[in-house]
This record gives C-alpha cells, sequence and structure tokens, in this order.
C-alpha cells in the first residue's frame, strides 16, 4: 500500500513539474499590453494596444521588450483584433491590463460602441476589473509617455485612483459596464481624460450615451 502512495506522490509530483516546465516555456512567447485603446477613425474601428517599457523577465531587455505597433483599423471590433494580433511577435497576454480607453469619436457612434461591448463580451478578450475611462483623442495619450515615471498603462491606473480619491468622480470598471449592456441603466459617467502641454488631466465625466437608443437593434 505504501509504495502504491509512493509511486502516486511521484507521478503527480511529475505531472507538477511538467505542467510548471510549459507555463515557463509558454512565457516567453507572450507578450503583456498594460492598456488599450478603441476608437473611430474615418468610419472605421481603431485599436491597439499601450505595452510596458521594460521586459516582464528580468526589468533589463528595454530595447527587446518594446513593442511598437501602431494603432489598426478595421470595420469590426473582432478585425482589429486579429490584423493587431498578427503583427505582434508574441501573444498578447491581456490578464495584467490595467485600463481601457475608448475614443470620443467611437462614443459618439452609438452603433459601433454597442457592437464593441458585444464582442468584449462574448470573448471576455480583457479583464472585467480594469478601468474604463475617455478621452478626446486616445492616441494623445502616448505622446505623454516618454515623459513618465512608468508605462502609461500602470500610470493611468494610479492616476485614476489617486483622483478618485480627491474627489473627482467615481471609477467604473470593465465588467460592471458590461453587465449594464444587459441592464440598461442609464446614466453611466465615465471619466474623461484630456492632455495639455503633454501632461493628463481628468477634470470632467462623460455620460455614456442613452442605453435605451445603444441597445435599440439588440431588442
Amino acid at each position: 500500500m505504501k509504495g502504491k502512495i509512493k509511486k502516486y506522490v511521484a507521478l503527480v509530483l511529475s505531472v507538477q513539474q511538467l505542467l510548471c516546465g510549459c507555463s515557463a516555456t509558454e512565457l516567453e512567447d507572450r507578450c503583456f499590453p498594460m492598456m488599450a485603446v478603441v476608437d473611430e477613425k474615418d468610419g472605421q474601428i481603431s485599436f491597439g494596444y499601450g505595452f510596458p517599457k521594460l521586459s516582464q523577465k528580468d526589468n533589463t531587455d528595454l530595447e527587446e521588450a518594446r513593442v511598437n505597433i501602431a494603432p489598426v483599423t478595421g470595420k469590426t471590433m473582432e478585425s482589429c483584433v486579429q490584423t493587431y494580433d498578427s503583427r505582434l511577435e508574441k501573444l498578447a497576454d491581456c490578464n495584467h491590463m490595467k485600463v481601457l480607453v475608448f475614443g470620443e469619436n467611437l462614443m459618439e457612434d452609438t452603433g459601433r460602441y454597442a457592437d464593441v461591448l458585444s464582442y468584449l463580451k462574448q470573448t471576455g478578450l480583457f479583464p472585467r476589473n480594469i478601468y474604463v475611462c475617455v478621452a478626446e483623442d486616445p492616441l494623445a495619450l502616448f505622446e505623454t509617455e516618454e515623459d513618465l515615471p512608468q508605462d502609461l498603462g500602470s500610470y493611468l491606473e494610479q492616476y485614476l485612483q489617486n483622483q478618485e480619491s480627491a474627489g473627482s468622480g467615481k471609477l467604473f470598471k470593465l465588467g460592471r459596464l458590461l453587465d449594464e449592456k444587459e441592464n440598461h441603466i442609464l446614466q453611466i459617467m465615465l471619466p474623461y481624460l484630456e492632455t495639455e502641454d503633454h501632461i493628463i488631466f481628468w477634470k470632467t465625466m462623460y455620460r455614456v450615451p442613452d442605453d435605451r437608443f445603444l441597445y435599440k437593434q439588440e431588442k
């Protein structure tokens, strides 16, 4: 009996080692977006990621770790994600993502905005606990990054939390936003980000369009 138990324990340990080995190998083949931006441009969806400045492995291989892929455009969110992923050398692992920024142009195009939310709801592409905000021009946010002490996604997360504590407004997470899609609750307010002299400000809140109109086509 003891012999069988020892064999069983040895088998379990062997399996654990194999799994750990596979995970370590897979980690080498991944990149880690810290934020995502989605907007509307010339009648199409515009989509891109923001990546950390330093290597996820040892924080030293800066040039190797830097990912410089320009945002892509497409008819749908799905096509944009597929195109962007095809240009990355590694698989995008969004589990460490901090912030999702919607462009104001997208928010005003209620049909496209609804389609983006539907895609995110169905695929679970991004974590539900990331913050959601709106910017007049999401790409202008990236112009501030060279002056920041950390990557833009991590900076925005801390900045939003600090501003909420200071009374600027309440933060909204993606999971709640996607749930409201089903509940049809009105008057959703999201932080509105602006840039001035390469500095990011949260001065006002953006009111999301009426859900009854936004999801009319789905009923």
